[in-house]
Order: structure tokens, then C-alpha cells, then sequence
């Protein structure tokens, strides 16, 4: 696939084979790819936890008791506890915190833009993916269930599957652009 056509192609969807794991080795290949994002001051910021089989509803018990203490809707602590279990793979990535404010935003955006490259990457080997948010008051609990450093701020919570279907990609409106000469 051409990357332009990469680009525009819908790339969010939980439409997958819920039986058909990701390869580790697979898993691995996407993260290092995810690697080549821009980093400014070479703080190589990224971190990755790939989540399968019964962990994604553990990673889903520790969301909603963090939801919980922080007096979400009961509703929405009760669907959490599930929805991770709605595709065979879960990744979550994160951004380690910088030394200073300006390098901690530095790092949001590289890991950001990690995330995109991931999404490309999988995307052009046919495997379905979605950025999902990490809920308000979660973000240190699912660093520590995942290992990462404390302080890490958990950038998205995504959801892989092979593609079983392609849905239309949304309309967009046209790039505003200032041209300054």
C-alpha cells in the first residue's frame, strides 16, 4: 500500500477477528517501526506493553477501580471493565516524563507521533487499529500494571485486530493553510 493511500485509509475500527491473535514477533515489528518518529532531543520517550488473552480484562479491572476511586458513572466503571476484551490485542503506549515541563510536552508529541507510525505500519499489513484514551485518574494505575516508569503518561490504549472489514473512511474538511511570503 502507497502511503498516501495509507494515510487516507480508515484506519480506526474495532472490526476484526476477535479469534486471530497478532504475532508477538509481529507486535515487535510495529512497535520498532513506531521508533523512527521525529525526537526532538533524542529522548527516546516511547514506551510499549502489548496486552492478550486474560490480562486485557485485569488491564480492565485496574481502569475501572481507578475510575472508581475517582467517582466516574457507574456505568462507564462497569463497561470498562470489558472492553478491552473487544479486540485479541491491546497495546498500550506511553511517554515517560522529560526533565523538564517543555521536554515532558516534547516527549508527548514524539510518542504522539510514534502512535501515527504504528498506525500506518499496521494499517498497510491489513491489521485494524483504534486509539482509545486512557480515562481520567488511570493514567498512573495502568503504568504500574504495565511496568513502565512512574510518572509515565499513558499517551493511548489501542485496540489490534486483523481487518474484517473496511469502513468508509469520514469525510474531512479541506487543510487550512496560511501561506506567509
Amino acid at each position: 500500500m502507497h502511503v498516501d493511500d495509507a494515510i487516507r485509509f480508515r484506519r480506526t475500527t474495532m472490526v476484526v477477528d476477535a479469534d486471530r491473535i497478532l504475532e508477538r514477533s509481529l507486535i515487535e515489528e510495529l512497535c520498532e517501526l513506531a521508533t523512527w518518529a521525529p525526537n526532538h532531543k533524542r529522548t527516546w520517550p516511547w514506551r510499549f506493553a502489548s496486552i492478550t488473552a486474560g490480562a486485557r480484562l485485569r488491564l480492565g479491572a485496574v481502569i475501572a477501580d481507578a475510575m472508581d476511586a475517582h467517582g466516574d458513572d457507574s456505568t462507564k466503571v462497569a463497561k470498562a471493565r470489558t472492553k478491552y476484551a473487544r479486540t485479541p490485542n491491546i497495546l498500550v503506549i506511553g511517554s515517560v516524563p522529560g526533565d523538564t515541563s517543555e521536554r515532558s510536552a516534547e516527549n508527548r508529541d514524539a510518542v504522539a507521533a510514534a502512535a501515527q507510525n504504528l498506525m500506518l505500519a499496521a494499517t498497510a499489513r491489513g491489521i485494524a487499529t483504534y486509539w482509545g484514551s486512557c480515562p481520567k485518574g488511570a493514567h498512573e494505575a495502568v503504568a504500574r500494571f504495565v511496568g513502565f516508569e512512574p510518572g509515565t503518561h499513558i499517551a493511548g490504549i489501542f485496540y489490534l485486530g486483523w481487518a474484517r472489514d473496511t469502513p468508509d473512511a469520514p469525510a474531512r474538511p479541506p487543510a487550512r493553510v496560511i501561506h506567509i511570503d
